[in-house]
Protein backbone atom coordinates (compact mmCIF):
# COMPACT_ATOMS: atom_id res chain seq x y z
CA UNK A 1 0.00 0.00 0.00
CA UNK A 2 1.70 3.42 -1.17
CA UNK A 3 2.71 5.66 2.12
CA UNK A 4 0.96 9.13 2.57
CA UNK A 5 3.36 12.28 2.93
CA UNK A 6 2.05 13.36 6.35
CA UNK A 7 3.45 16.88 6.12
CA UNK A 8 0.57 17.99 3.03
CA UNK A 9 -0.98 20.65 3.47
CA UNK A 10 -3.62 22.17 1.98
CA UNK A 11 -5.49 25.80 0.94
CA UNK A 12 -8.69 24.72 3.17
CA UNK A 13 -6.33 23.05 5.79
CA UNK A 14 -3.38 25.20 6.06
CA UNK A 15 -1.89 23.12 9.06
CA UNK A 16 -1.52 19.56 9.81
CA UNK A 17 -0.79 17.93 13.73
CA UNK A 18 -0.61 14.23 14.40
CA UNK A 19 2.17 11.48 14.90
CA UNK A 20 3.83 9.55 12.01
CA UNK A 21 6.54 6.75 11.42
CA UNK A 22 7.38 8.64 8.75
CA UNK A 23 8.15 5.89 6.25
CA UNK A 24 7.20 8.18 3.11
CA UNK A 25 10.80 9.51 3.60
CA UNK A 26 12.65 6.68 3.84
CA UNK A 27 15.04 6.23 1.66
CA UNK A 28 13.15 8.73 -0.22
CA UNK A 29 13.84 12.41 -0.63
CA UNK A 30 10.96 14.79 -0.89
CA UNK A 31 10.64 18.84 -1.55
CA UNK A 32 8.64 19.60 1.86
CA UNK A 33 6.27 22.38 0.55
CA UNK A 34 5.42 24.33 3.57
CA UNK A 35 7.21 24.46 7.09
CA UNK A 36 7.11 21.61 9.77
CA UNK A 37 8.17 21.06 12.87
CA UNK A 38 9.11 17.54 13.92
CA UNK A 39 9.65 16.00 17.69
CA UNK A 40 10.78 12.20 17.84
CA UNK A 41 9.07 10.24 20.36
CA UNK A 42 10.90 6.65 19.71
CA UNK A 43 13.17 4.89 17.51
CA UNK A 44 16.13 6.65 15.43
CA UNK A 45 16.50 7.42 11.84
CA UNK A 46 19.46 9.10 10.17
CA UNK A 47 17.69 12.43 8.50
CA UNK A 48 19.06 14.52 5.58
CA UNK A 49 17.84 18.36 5.20
CA UNK A 50 19.08 19.59 2.23
CA UNK A 51 22.98 18.85 2.75
CA UNK A 52 22.52 18.38 6.21
CA UNK A 53 22.85 15.15 8.13
CA UNK A 54 22.29 14.13 11.25
CA UNK A 55 20.48 11.37 13.66
CA UNK A 56 17.18 11.79 15.04
CA UNK A 57 16.26 9.88 18.50
CA UNK A 58 13.51 9.96 20.83
CA UNK A 59 13.28 13.95 21.83
CA UNK A 60 15.29 15.37 18.67
CA UNK A 61 13.63 18.47 17.16
CA UNK A 62 13.64 18.37 13.41
CA UNK A 63 12.93 22.48 11.69
CA UNK A 64 12.00 22.20 7.83
CA UNK A 65 11.87 25.75 7.03
CA UNK A 66 9.71 26.09 3.50
CA UNK A 67 11.37 24.21 0.01
CA UNK A 68 13.37 21.76 2.33
CA UNK A 69 13.98 18.65 1.18
CA UNK A 70 14.33 15.81 3.47
CA UNK A 71 14.81 12.08 3.69
CA UNK A 72 15.38 9.14 6.69
CA UNK A 73 17.47 6.36 6.06
CA UNK A 74 18.24 3.47 8.77
CA UNK A 75 15.08 4.37 10.13
CA UNK A 76 14.12 1.91 12.77
CA UNK A 77 10.49 -0.27 13.01
CA UNK A 78 9.48 2.06 16.22
CA UNK A 79 10.37 5.42 14.62
CA UNK A 80 7.87 7.68 15.67
CA UNK A 81 7.59 11.07 15.25
CA UNK A 82 4.56 14.07 16.65
CA UNK A 83 4.99 16.42 14.02
CA UNK A 84 2.93 19.91 12.98
CA UNK A 85 3.26 21.21 9.41
CA UNK A 86 2.00 24.27 8.09
CA UNK A 87 1.60 25.82 4.60
CA UNK A 88 4.03 28.47 3.26
CA UNK A 89 1.85 31.29 3.55
CA UNK A 90 0.98 30.65 7.04
CA UNK A 91 4.83 30.20 8.21
CA UNK A 92 5.58 33.27 6.04
CA UNK A 93 3.33 35.78 8.02
CA UNK A 94 4.37 33.92 11.67
CA UNK A 95 7.79 34.37 10.09
CA UNK A 96 7.45 38.14 9.43
CA UNK A 97 9.66 40.65 10.43
CA UNK A 98 12.38 37.78 11.97
CA UNK A 99 15.94 38.53 11.86
CA UNK A 100 17.21 36.84 8.63
CA UNK A 101 20.20 35.82 10.67
CA UNK A 102 17.49 33.77 12.56
CA UNK A 103 16.59 31.71 9.33
CA UNK A 104 20.12 31.72 8.46
CA UNK A 105 20.90 29.83 11.46
CA UNK A 106 18.00 26.82 11.16
CA UNK A 107 19.25 26.44 8.27
CA UNK A 108 22.80 25.54 9.20
CA UNK A 109 21.22 23.78 12.68
CA UNK A 110 17.58 22.17 11.48
CA UNK A 111 18.07 19.05 13.83
CA UNK A 112 18.60 19.81 17.52
CA UNK A 113 18.78 17.91 20.71
CA UNK A 114 17.62 20.58 23.54
CA UNK A 115 17.58 20.14 26.88
CA UNK A 116 15.24 18.95 29.14
CA UNK A 117 13.15 21.87 29.63
CA UNK A 118 12.94 22.86 25.80
CA UNK A 119 11.73 19.36 25.35
CA UNK A 120 8.86 19.75 28.02
CA UNK A 121 8.13 22.95 26.34
CA UNK A 122 7.92 21.50 23.10
CA UNK A 123 6.07 18.67 24.12
CA UNK A 124 3.54 20.69 25.61
CA UNK A 125 3.22 23.10 22.45
CA UNK A 126 2.29 20.18 20.32
CA UNK A 127 -0.36 19.51 22.95
CA UNK A 128 -1.81 23.05 22.43
CA UNK A 129 -1.72 22.58 18.21
CA UNK A 130 -3.19 19.15 18.61
CA UNK A 131 -6.17 20.69 20.47
CA UNK A 132 -6.51 23.83 17.72
CA UNK A 133 -6.02 21.12 15.06
CA UNK A 134 -9.11 19.27 16.20
CA UNK A 135 -11.13 22.38 16.91
CA UNK A 136 -12.61 22.56 13.62
CA UNK A 137 -15.44 24.38 14.56
CA UNK A 138 -12.97 27.56 15.90
CA UNK A 139 -13.48 30.11 13.17
CA UNK A 140 -9.83 31.49 14.22
CA UNK A 141 -7.97 28.38 14.36
CA UNK A 142 -5.25 29.60 11.75
CA UNK A 143 -4.86 32.58 13.54
CA UNK A 144 -4.28 30.79 16.94
CA UNK A 145 -1.88 28.44 15.47
CA UNK A 146 -0.13 31.42 13.46
CA UNK A 147 0.48 33.10 16.76
CA UNK A 148 1.45 29.59 18.39
CA UNK A 149 3.81 28.73 15.65
CA UNK A 150 5.23 32.76 16.18
CA UNK A 151 6.40 32.01 19.64
CA UNK A 152 7.86 28.75 19.08
CA UNK A 153 10.03 30.76 16.51
CA UNK A 154 10.75 33.70 18.97
CA UNK A 155 11.63 30.92 21.59
CA UNK A 156 13.77 29.29 19.51
CA UNK A 157 15.61 32.28 18.25
CA UNK A 158 16.02 33.60 21.80
CA UNK A 159 17.46 30.48 23.07
CA UNK A 160 20.20 30.44 20.02
CA UNK A 161 20.72 34.16 20.54
CA UNK A 162 21.55 33.41 23.99
CA UNK A 163 23.79 30.00 23.34
CA UNK A 164 25.39 32.67 20.61
CA UNK A 165 26.12 35.07 23.47
CA UNK A 166 27.97 32.26 25.58
CA UNK A 167 30.45 31.90 22.42
CA UNK A 168 33.63 33.54 21.96
CA UNK A 169 33.48 37.16 19.98
CA UNK A 170 34.67 36.19 16.42
CA UNK A 171 36.60 38.18 14.11
CA UNK A 172 35.10 40.41 12.08
CA UNK A 173 36.74 39.06 9.26
CA UNK A 174 35.32 36.03 9.83
CA UNK A 175 31.98 37.49 10.86
CA UNK A 176 32.51 38.99 7.27
CA UNK A 177 32.96 35.61 5.67
CA UNK A 178 29.93 33.95 7.00
CA UNK A 179 27.59 36.77 5.62
CA UNK A 180 29.41 36.15 2.47
CA UNK A 181 28.76 32.32 2.62
CA UNK A 182 25.08 33.06 3.69
CA UNK A 183 24.35 35.67 0.41
CA UNK A 184 26.53 32.64 -1.52
CA UNK A 185 24.09 29.59 -0.27
CA UNK A 186 20.96 31.86 -1.00
CA UNK A 187 22.04 32.42 -4.55
CA UNK A 188 23.28 28.63 -5.06
CA UNK A 189 19.37 27.93 -4.24
CA UNK A 190 17.45 30.17 -6.17
CA UNK A 191 20.24 29.87 -9.58
CA UNK A 192 21.97 26.42 -9.04
CA UNK A 193 19.03 25.01 -11.97
CA UNK A 194 20.35 27.06 -14.35
CA UNK A 195 24.19 28.14 -13.03
CA UNK A 196 26.90 26.02 -12.33
CA UNK A 197 29.84 28.05 -12.49
CA UNK A 198 31.75 29.56 -9.49
CA UNK A 199 32.55 32.93 -11.50
CA UNK A 200 28.51 33.30 -12.15
CA UNK A 201 28.11 33.83 -8.13
CA UNK A 202 31.32 35.35 -7.27
CA UNK A 203 29.89 38.24 -10.09
CA UNK A 204 27.03 38.21 -8.18
CA UNK A 205 29.03 38.99 -4.59
CA UNK A 206 31.46 41.20 -6.71
CA UNK A 207 34.43 39.32 -5.16
CA UNK A 208 37.16 36.81 -6.75
CA UNK A 209 36.07 33.48 -7.62
CA UNK A 210 39.86 32.57 -5.69
CA UNK A 211 38.17 34.48 -2.54
CA UNK A 212 34.95 32.92 -3.10
CA UNK A 213 36.60 29.30 -3.05
CA UNK A 214 38.40 30.27 0.26
CA UNK A 215 35.36 31.73 2.06
CA UNK A 216 33.25 28.16 0.92
CA UNK A 217 36.52 26.23 1.87
CA UNK A 218 37.06 27.85 5.73
CA UNK A 219 32.95 27.68 6.08
CA UNK A 220 31.69 24.69 4.52
CA UNK A 221 35.51 22.30 4.39
CA UNK A 222 35.04 21.87 0.87
CA UNK A 223 35.60 23.97 -2.74
CA UNK A 224 32.44 26.18 -4.39
CA UNK A 225 32.50 24.03 -7.10
CA UNK A 226 31.52 21.02 -4.74
CA UNK A 227 29.02 22.83 -2.90
CA UNK A 228 27.43 23.73 -6.38
CA UNK A 229 27.39 20.47 -7.78
CA UNK A 230 26.04 18.85 -4.51
CA UNK A 231 22.69 21.34 -5.03
CA UNK A 232 22.07 19.86 -8.53
CA UNK A 233 23.01 16.31 -7.44
CA UNK A 234 19.93 17.01 -4.98
CA UNK A 235 17.41 18.45 -7.54
CA UNK A 236 18.62 15.69 -9.93
CA UNK A 237 17.56 13.01 -7.61
CA UNK A 238 14.42 14.59 -6.26
CA UNK A 239 13.15 14.58 -10.12
CA UNK A 240 14.04 11.62 -10.56
CA UNK A 241 12.56 9.82 -7.45
CA UNK A 242 9.24 12.64 -7.30
CA UNK A 243 8.10 13.49 -10.83
CA UNK A 244 7.84 10.99 -14.04
CA UNK A 245 10.18 13.42 -16.23
CA UNK A 246 12.79 11.35 -18.53
CA UNK A 247 16.19 12.11 -18.23
CA UNK A 248 16.18 14.32 -21.65
CA UNK A 249 13.37 16.63 -19.81
CA UNK A 250 15.57 17.09 -16.68
CA UNK A 251 18.67 17.50 -18.66
CA UNK A 252 16.65 20.26 -20.83
CA UNK A 253 15.31 21.67 -17.38
CA UNK A 254 18.68 21.70 -15.96
CA UNK A 255 20.51 23.28 -18.81
CA UNK A 256 23.04 20.47 -19.69
CA UNK A 257 23.84 20.33 -23.19
CA UNK A 258 22.55 17.47 -23.83
CA UNK A 259 20.66 13.43 -21.76
CA UNK A 260 24.38 12.08 -22.46
CA UNK A 261 26.57 15.44 -20.62
CA UNK A 262 23.82 14.92 -17.55
CA UNK A 263 24.61 11.13 -17.04
CA UNK A 264 28.11 11.68 -17.32
CA UNK A 265 28.05 14.24 -14.21
CA UNK A 266 25.49 12.22 -12.24
CA UNK A 267 27.75 9.04 -12.46
CA UNK A 268 30.78 10.80 -11.78
CA UNK A 269 29.10 11.90 -7.99
CA UNK A 270 26.89 9.42 -7.68
CA UNK A 271 28.42 6.40 -8.84
CA UNK A 272 25.43 4.76 -11.20
CA UNK A 273 23.88 6.49 -14.17
CA UNK A 274 20.08 8.00 -13.65
CA UNK A 275 18.35 5.63 -14.66
CA UNK A 276 19.99 3.16 -12.21
CA UNK A 277 19.28 5.63 -9.46
CA UNK A 278 15.72 5.72 -10.06
CA UNK A 279 15.23 2.05 -10.80
CA UNK A 280 17.08 1.55 -7.32
CA UNK A 281 14.91 3.64 -5.42
CA UNK A 282 11.74 2.37 -7.78
CA UNK A 283 12.29 -0.54 -5.18
CA UNK A 284 11.37 0.96 -2.19
CA UNK A 285 7.56 0.79 -1.24
CA UNK A 286 5.52 4.17 -1.03
CA UNK A 287 7.37 5.45 -4.14
CA UNK A 288 5.40 7.49 -6.58
CA UNK A 289 5.08 10.88 -8.29
CA UNK A 290 3.73 14.04 -6.37
CA UNK A 291 1.08 15.97 -8.69
CA UNK A 292 1.04 19.52 -7.96
CA UNK A 293 -2.74 20.87 -8.41
CA UNK A 294 -3.88 20.60 -11.81
CA UNK A 295 -2.23 17.68 -12.49
CA UNK A 296 1.65 18.96 -13.31
CA UNK A 297 4.56 18.41 -11.70
CA UNK A 298 5.34 21.14 -9.44
CA UNK A 299 9.76 20.45 -8.64
CA UNK A 300 11.01 23.75 -7.93
CA UNK A 301 9.70 26.58 -6.26
CA UNK A 302 12.79 29.20 -6.02
CA UNK A 303 13.26 27.99 -2.16
CA UNK A 304 15.83 25.71 -1.62
CA UNK A 305 17.48 26.36 1.85
CA UNK A 306 20.57 23.85 0.76
CA UNK A 307 23.03 24.03 4.12
CA UNK A 308 26.13 22.34 4.77
CA UNK A 309 27.21 19.45 6.94
CA UNK A 310 27.99 20.11 10.93
CA UNK A 311 30.48 17.95 12.68
CA UNK A 312 26.88 16.93 14.77
CA UNK A 313 23.41 18.39 15.77
CA UNK A 314 23.42 21.52 17.49
CA UNK A 315 22.58 21.55 21.27
CA UNK A 316 20.49 24.80 22.26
Amino acid sequence: MPQVNPLITTPEEQFVVGESDFAFFGNYACRVEGGAILFCRSGSADATVNQYQGQVRRNTMVLLLPGSIFMLTDRTEDFRAAYCSFSRDLFSEAAFRMDPSFFHALRERPISRPPQRIVEGASIWLQMAAYTYRDRGNVFRNTIIKNRLQNLLLESYDKMQRFAARQHRVPETTTRQSELFHRFVALVHEHCAQEREVSFYADKLCISTRYLSTIVRSVAHSSAKEFIDRSVMLEIKMMLQSTDLSVQEIAYRLRFPDQSYLGRFFKKHAGESPTEYRNNKNRYPGFGLLSAPGGKFCVRDGLCPCVVRPAAAGTL
